[in-house]
């Protein structure tokens, strides 16, 4: 059975008489005494929300949210537009993307920054390298459990401050990294939240 082991965001298309509705949960916090997803929504450290797509013609979008739940996703302070518009983004791109079946659930989280090493006077100044972020894609398997299973997890690296990533799948077999484009708009929309 699979739980989030850090903060990050979960994703999971369900088809609609309309549409289709991507469920958005921002997993804020997390306690040690909980064994699922569904545990720690009860205990408030997530903030659930469902973004509706329907087609008319045209695509059209909504994002529902609890008009009293902390959305603040843009490190401005306040909550507004510009937190509606890149939760929306974060829906939208997995919603495109090709990569993930449209059955399986994703949960993104971003990993800690690769820091630079310890400075030593003894040693002569070196140009300092780019800091590499990086964010952990893992594709959840919805079908017949209760709970999520993990199937698969890529992993996205930066070394340009979150303007472009590559993404890799990683084998669970071999643990070779396989290159995977197509989810780079995905990780990108999530890599500009702050949670």
């Amino acid at each position: 059975m699979w739980k989030p082991d850090k903060e990050g965001v979960y994703l999971q298309r369900v088809e609609t008489n309309e549409g289709h509705k991507i469920i958005i949960k921002l997993v804020r916090a997390l306690t040690d005494n909980v064994d699922s997803l569904k545990q720690l929504e009860h205990s408030g450290k997530v903030i659930s929300m469902s973004l509706h797509i329907a087609f008319d013609g045209a695509e059209k979008y909504k994002l529902d949210f609890d008009p009293w739940s902390d959305i603040n996703v843009i490190a401005d302070g306040s909550i507004d537009e510009k937190d509606v518009s890149a939760i929306t983004e974060v829906g939208l791109s997995f919603y495109r993307q090709q990569v993930i079946s449209p059955e399986y659930g994703v949960f993104l989280v971003l990993n800690d920054v690769d820091l630079v090493e310890v400075f030593d006077p003894a040693n002569p100044i070196e140009p300092v390298a780019p800091l590499r972020h990086a964010v952990r894609i893992e594709a959840l398997d919805l079908d017949d459990t209760e709970e999520p299973e993990l199937d698969a997890s890529f992993y996205a690296t930066s070394n340009d401050e979150g303007a472009t990533f590559a993404v890799r799948k990683i084998n669970a077999h071999t643990y070779n990294l396989i290159e995977t484009p197509g989810l780079s708009d995905l990780v990108r929309a999530f890599f500009k939240l702050k949670l």
